[in-house]
Order: structure tokens, then C-alpha cells, then sequence
């Protein structure tokens, strides 16, 4: 049994507070505005009236467990997350061998990840290129099993997780319309003629590195999904765009879709590349003043569904510190940061409210994942 003394704790919505003490062993058993008096409490945290939030949570992680661990394993980055407020994580397909693909797969990462885990964490399926013709009840058996999602690319870099065309993905969606899908959405020959648009030479610099992810590939990309989904529960992953996310936003007003971005979009821009160089690269790449802007403004108007860190260490000497920016590895690692930076950057400095800021980083999540898949998040309920 503890007791934390003096929390100041969200009241509800804007910035509507109450200082209260909670006495709690693995569940809260009581929140009073009176002071609470437990003698047997075997610790006393005397919180002195500093803020005190729900544990958060990241929806988009990459902890390489296994098969990629010379990276990151899930120690490492529960260790992490655990240490910047995460207290739940939603793992990606993608970065594991085997990948998350079917059944067996799930049940293979679960063994190698479930003794590792410090916090609790949830796992995204995937569908990918490699498995067509796409055994519906292969999907359906993984989706049963317990996933969150399923997440699918139109481009990617990976020969274990090949993309799906836009006529994969109409097929997918039309086929499957009880799951929610999750999309990097970046339109795979906008991005194939612009790198071949430059030569060797001008894709070693960081300054052209948004000549080959353009924005127009992430609008392309996110317009043909819209326009795919129609009855379906549709998550774009890490948008990085003005134009993107006004899409996105026109679409919630007719039909099931919801949106992220993350702490680089709102923090740097494509004039950071140059000095900062490996440090930011990312895919997408980081955007323009205007992008970045406008993404600051929807998340302090509220407008984003939530805020992830596309987390994804590496070995930094040996996949970062290249001269030739095309052979830097495309990810960063973020997730101990992640809390920090939003409450320090938006909650202090822009006056976000608070009820705003618990929403991007835990409430929402919650109420669209106990809507759109119940079973899959008793996880974070308990």
C-alpha cells in the first residue's frame, strides 16, 4: 500500500485542477480532496502540490525484439519508455523476425518479448506484399488472437515487409471491413521518380533528403486511402504534412478515421537536416515551417487524435555517422522524451490545458481503442 500527499490531478476538461491525496496498491483505491491518514502505507510520497498525470501511452513503437536486437530489444525500450512516462506501448509489425503476420508469428514474438516487457504493451498485426493471395482467415485468426491493428505500407524499404498497391489495399479493406487499419501512407512512384529525378552524388546531402520523400507522395497517398475506405476504421500513422492532415480532418466529418503525428514534426523542420543531419532523419522526412506550424495549431486546438513517437533506436555509429545521408538509417529513438518535451513545450509554454494535454497522450487512445476493439485493451484498463 502507498499513499501520494498533495497530486495536483486534472479536474476534468480545460484546465480545470484539484490537489488531492490517492492511496494505491496495483489499482487506486481512493482519491479524496481531504487528507488521507493510512498508517500502514509502506511509502509516503509527498507530491507538494506538482502535477500528477495518467500514464501514457505510445501507439507506434519499433523495439526490433526479436530479430533486430543489435538495435534495441524490448528491455531496452520498455526500460525507456518506463522512464519518461510511458506506462503502455503498442509495438509494430514490421521490425521483428518473424513478423507479426499470422498466429504463429504472434506467438513466437510473445515468448521473446513477455519477459522483457516493464510496462504494460499492446501489438499491431500486419499485412504485407509477401502473403498475397491474402488468406482472409489467416488475418481474421491474428485479429481474434488479440491485436490492436493491422498496419499497412504503401512504400517500404523492407524485403520481410513488402508494400501492398492501392488495388492490394482496396482489396483488403473491401474484404475485411470489421478491422482497423493503420497506414504509413507515402505514394511509392512519387517517391520512386523523385530519387531517380537526383543523382548519387545529391542524395549524399541531408538538404535534399525531402527531394525524395516529397510532400505531395504522403498527400497522393492519403487521398487514394480516403477515397478506398469507405465503411472501414482507418489510422494514418505519423503524418508530417499541412495538406495531409487537412484531408484527414475533411474525411472525419463522413466516415471512421483518425490520425498521429510526432514530437520531430512539431519540433524541426527540413532546415534542421543540414546541421542536426542522421539525428532527425526519418520517413517521412521532417517537413516546412508551414507543416510544422499547422500541426503545432491542431494539436493545441485538438484536432490530432494523438501524439506517438515512431520510436526506433539504432546502433548509432554504425547506421548513423555517414557521410553519405542516403546510407543513414531512417529512424530515431524518442520515447523517454516524448512526455517531457510535449508538457514542457505545450503545457508550459504554449498553455495547451491540461485536459487537452491528457487527452493527445493517453484519453484518447483509450476511448478509440475500447470503441473500435474492446477485448484488445483490457490491457490498459487494468
Amino acid at each position: 500500500m502507498k499513499l501520494i500527499k498533495n497530486a495536483l490531478i486534472s479536474a476534468g476538461e480545460g484546465n480545470k485542477t484539484r490537489t488531492v491525496d490517492i492511496l494505491f496498491n496495483e489499482k487506486i483505491l481512493e482519491i479524496s480532496e481531504q487528507s488521507i491518514s493510512y498508517k500502514k502505507a509502506a511509502e509516503i510520497i509527498n507530491l507538494r502540490g506538482n502535477l500528477l498525470i495518467p500514464g501514457c501511452i505510445d501507439a507506434h513503437v519499433h523495439f526490433n525484439d526479436p530479430g533486430f536486437d543489435f538495435r534495441e530489444d524490448f528491455l531496452s525500450g520498455t526500460t525507456a519508455a518506463a522512464c519518461g512516462g510511458i506506462t503502455t506501448i503498442i509495438d509494430m509489425p514490421c521490425t521483428s523476425t518473424p513478423p507479426v503476420t499470422n498466429k504463429e508469428n504472434l506467438y513466437e514474438k510473445l515468448n521473446a518479448i513477455q519477459s522483457k516487457a516493464l510496462v504494460d504493451f499492446a501489438l499491431w498485426g500486419g499485412i504485407r506484399r509477401n502473403d498475397f493471395p491474402l488468406d482472409k482467415n489467416m488475418i481474421k485468426e491474428l485479429w481474434n488472437e488479440g491485436v490492436i491493428g493491422f498496419k499497412l505500407y504503401t512504400i517500404s524499404g523492407m524485403e520481410t515487409f513488402r508494400a501492398l498497391s492501392y488495388e492490394d489495399i482496396k482489396k483488403v479493406l473491401s474484404e475485411l471491413p470489421e478491422i482497423l487499419f493503420g497506414f504509413h501512407a507515402e505514394d511509392k512512384k512519387i517517391i520512386n521518380d523523385a530519387i531517380k529525378s537526383l543523382s548519387k552524388e545529391e542524395l549524399k546531402f541531408p538538404e535534399n533528403c525531402i527531394k525524395t520523400r516529397p510532400i505531395e507522395a504522403e498527400i497522393e497517398a492519403v487521398k487514394k486511402i480516403l477515397e478506398t475506405a469507405k465503411n472501414n476504421k482507418i489510422h494514418f500513422v505519423h503524418i508530417s504534412s499541412r495538406k495531409a492532415a487537412e484531408f484527414i480532418r475533411k474525411a472525419k466529418k463522413k466516415m471512421d478515421v483518425t490520425f498521429e503525428t510526432c514530437p520531430h514534426f512539431l519540433q524541426f523542420t527540413v532546415d534542421d537536416l543540414p546541421g542536426l543531419k542522421g539525428r532527425i532523419k526519418t520517413v517521412p522526412v521532417v517537413k516546412y515551417n508551414e507543416d510544422k506550424r499547422f500541426l503545432r495549431s491542431c494539436l493545441k486546438n485538438g484536432f490530432i487524435d494523438f501524439i506517438t513517437t515512431d520510436h526506433a533506436g539504432c546502433n548509432y555509429k554504425k547506421e548513423k555517422e555517414f557521410r553519405d545521408f542516403s546510407r543513414v538509417y531512417n529512424g530515431i529513438p524518442g520515447i523517454e522524451l516524448m512526455i517531457p518535451y510535449l508538457f514542457s513545450e505545450f503545457y508550459l509554454k504554449e498553455k495547451v490545458p491540461l485536459g487537452t494535454m491528457i487527452k493527445l497522450t493517453s484519453k484518447n487512445l483509450i476511448k478509440a481503442a475500447c470503441r473500435l476493439a474492446p477485448m484488445r485493451i483490457s490491457r490498459l484498463l487494468t
